[in-house]
């Protein structure tokens, strides 16, 4: 059976240009891939053609949200809420990301402590593998976030 996935930008709240991810491929548990593309007018390309490695980290973080919501939505569950990075730690770079790149996101949820969720994230480019990391990400149901929630 063939599963038909929503369009991201209609599971998270982000627009172009700080819409980083372009469509999700898989749902499965505990893990989701998530296709970006490297368009040449892309929000965080330097002037030498590579993308700045802060961008990956977000790729990471919304193929995460996307996939959520995504998740939420075939349970048959609201998708109302949000979310925002907490943190990051380890996050290593190992080749450069260039225009006309099409990029794989590998999320797998680690654990879930308090409403973060920590988040494992591998960015590969074919079969190379570009960056990984870990993301903490304060997630929320409903409307608006908690009371003290956002900083």
């Amino acid at each position: 059976m063939t599963i038909s996935f929503s369009p991201v930008d209609t599971l998270v709240p982000h627009k172009k240009p700080m819409l980083l991810v372009d469509e999700i491929l898989s749902v499965t548990e505990p893990d989701a891939r998530v296709k970006s593309v490297v368009r040449p007018d892309h929000l965080f390309l330097r002037a030498d053609g590579t993308l700045a490695p802060e961008a990956l980290i977000e790729i990471v973080a919304q193929s995460f949200a996307a996939c959520e919501a995504q998740r939420r939505e075939l349970a048959g569950l609201s998708t109302d809420g949000g979310g925002y990075m907490a943190s990051v730690r380890e996050f290593e770079v190992f080749l450069p990301v260039r225009a006309g790149d099409e990029l794989v996101t590998r999320v797998t949820l680690k654990d879930d402590f308090m409403g973060t969720r920590i988040v494992a994230g591998e960015v590969f480019r074919g079969e190379e593998k570009v960056a990984e990391g870990t993301v903490y990400i304060f997630m929320w149901e409903g409307k608006n976030p908690p009371e003290g929630g956002i900083l």
